[in-house]
């Protein structure tokens, strides 16, 4: 029987049904997305297994659950093009300001910007979190960038279009 653990922040808000989930195995050390059951309680999952939930400042509050691991490393479903073309637009007419209202997170990327990792909390944000997104949802990187590159061709299609 293989043991889990995951962050308390890794866990959504309703735990009811089928949630995607990072996880660690404990005794590999491998982390990786699952698509999960989780539970406080055994007898609610089919195919229980051990899941140890760390919160805290420290992460040294430990709270026992279960998880029934129904796929490892899932691809998202079906990228709705639809949603990722409101959500390019509003990312051009909004603010591209992320606030993770996080002491801890700015902490850590402002320490990586002191020993001079990177120039920038901005710039550490950015190579970070494209990183994870290549390696955890490849597949909504190319929807974006098709989507993208079909809106490049509309706007310069349509500015050629005007200027005849």
């Amino acid at each position: 029987m293989s043991k889990y653990s995951t962050a308390e922040e890794n866990l959504p808000d309703d735990t009811d049904g089928e949630i995607r989930l990072q996880v660690t195995d404990t005794d590999t050390k491998e982390i990786f997305m699952t698509r999960a059951r989780v539970s406080q309680s055994a007898t609610d999952l089919d195919d229980p297994e051990p899941l140890t939930v760390v919160r805290g400042p420290h992460e040294n509050i430990k709270e026992d659950w279960y998880i029934e691991i129904l796929e490892s490393n899932p691809e998202l479903d079906e990228i709705d093009e639809e949603i990722l073309r409101d959500c390019i637009e509003y990312s051009r007419t909004e603010s591209n300001v992320i606030n993770a209202r996080s002491e801890d997170a700015r902490a850590l990327l402002q320490y990586l910007v002191a020993i001079e990792e990177f120039d920038s909390v901005s710039e550490a944000v950015r190579t970070i979190i494209s990183a994870h997104m290549q390696d955890d949802y490849p597949e909504l990187l190319d929807a974006y960038m098709d989507v993208k590159a079909e809106q490049m061709r509309d706007e310069m299609s349509t500015a050629f279009g005007e200027h005849k």
